[in-house]
């Protein structure tokens, strides 16, 4: 099938085909990634903005987000695009670099001085892009560890305070908690799923690349990605974790599933998914603590984002621009934030009451840590990470998988795999 009429064919089942716009009223074609929960925020979003802007009408369309780029790629090749898109943080850098993205510095400043309030590290530490912003954020932050405080209990485990919050507790409390590890009394049946090998990496004080703008030289050959590796080993070892292969299959859900049935005494998420979504019982006993630490006390994970940009082939740029600029107003953020989804991104809102708290109100202090400079890490801030993430936890795999494998071997092989992964982004034009 070509790629125009697929894109016209997509186009149209997507429902996105309105009735002509009444005269002096513009139509905003708005294409959002996500579950139907996460939409229902946005829908509030989009009727404060048109109550502001009764001359706008946005026309939302919720994609599945495990479909989300694809069908977006295959849209822009056939020229078919909306007005306005909603980002995933692997794809941005590529999309940027493409020309896909409108550049709108302009309004991430403007909003910062009309506000008097300034946003967060994480902010331009991660979507700065060659100094440009091409995307606004409406949700940023790393992962914490989110537990369920009635296992914790009745296993009789007491939470330490911050600094105890390790990689090496973990491994100590997990068997207690978890009847997989071979303990028929123990509360629940895992402790937790397997954090993803690029936030372990980055806690145990790795390095992917020397440059994670400019990327020349491969550094995941080093002795903190080997006592990365043994601590995975030793961890599995005790069968109290559950791979994520085994927890995405078939379904995004299983995590919340898992954790929400009491299966998980602990999880590894951020804000925007948390007890009271996606069926978690909104009384759900739980509360929140750091994202383990590595040696020396090192607290470093991925992070997650929420962004929307414009296509710059919009016919409708200064109402979608109009539609951005709003997302960074107070009016909007208070909106968000009441869904206890979604972490303010200036810091002057830190303290603000709408964000839902875990147990322990002062605990909301842990997301904020996230997003401050260093907290959060990308393997490379640039074009083609969606591929290399999936190359780093795909080998880093074979340590929980294959353990009759020498861990040297597979940094070895990882190594000459990611130096593949650069040589093929230098020819497509990237990282020269």
């Amino acid at each position: 099938m070509r790629p125009i009429f697929a894109a016209l064919l997509c186009f149209l089942l997507g429902g996105c085909l309105k009735p002509p716009p009444p005269a002096g009223i513009t139509r905003l074609q708005f294409y959002f990634y996500g579950w139907p929960p996460d939409s229902i925020v946005i829908r509030e979003t989009i009727k404060a903005f048109e109550r502001e802007n009764p001359d706008i009408k946005v026309d939302l369309t919720l994609i599945n987000p495990g479909s989300y780029s694809e069908r977006m790629q295959t849209l822009m090749v056939g020229g078919v695009v909306p007005d306005v898109m909603s980002l995933d943080i692997n794809s941005y850098y590529e999309w940027a670099d493409r020309g896909l993205l409108l550049d709108v510095t302009d309004i991430m400043e403007q909003a910062q001085r009309e506000q008097k309030m300034t946003f967060m590290p994480i902010v331009p530490d991660q979507l700065l892009y060659h100094g440009r912003y091409y995307t606004v954020p409406y949700n940023m932050c790393g992962v914490i560890l989110q537990m369920n405080l009635d296992i914790f209990r009745r296993g009789g485990i007491a939470i330490p305070p911050p600094e105890g919050i390790t990689w090496d507790w973990v491994a100590r409390v997990a068997p207690k908690l978890a009847r997989s590890s071979g303990n028929p009394d123990a509360p629940a049946q895992f402790f937790c799923s397997m954090p993803d090998m690029t936030s372990l990496l980055f806690s145990f004080g790795a390095r992917i690349f020397d440059d994670d703008q400019n990327p020349r030289k491969v550094l995941v050959r080093s002795p903190e990605a080997e006592e990365m590796c043994r601590y995975v080993r030793r961890l599995v070892a005790t069968k109290a974790v559950i791979s994520r292969a085994e927890t995405t299959t078939g379904s995004n859900l299983n995590f919340e599933t898992l954790f929400s049935r009491g299966q998980n005494a602990a999880r590894i998420h951020g804000m925007w998914d948390h007890p009271g979504m996606y069926g978690i019982p909104a009384g759900f006993d739980w509360d929140v603590a750091p994202f383990p630490a590595g040696p020396g006390g090192r607290r470093v994970t991925a992070n997650g984002a929420y962004m929307l940009g414009i296509c710059p082939r919009s016919k409708n740029i200064e109402a979608a621009r109009k539609f951005l600029r709003f997302y960074l107003t107070p009016r909007c953020i208070e909106i968000l934030d009441r869904s206890g989804a979604f972490m303010p991104l200036f810091r002057e809102m830190r303290n603000w009451p709408g964000i839902v708290p875990p147990a322990d109100p002062r605990h909301r202090q842990y997301y904020f840590d996230t997003m401050e400079r260093g907290m959060c890490c990308f393997p490379v801030h640039g074009p083609g990470v969606a591929e290399l993430r999936r190359i780093i936890d795909g080998r880093l795999g074979q340590v929980s998988g294959e353990p009759d494998v020498p861990i040297p071997v597979i940094l070895q092989t990882l190594e000459g795999e990611i130096y593949r992964w650069l040589d093929r982004e230098k020819e497509d034009g990237f990282y020269r």
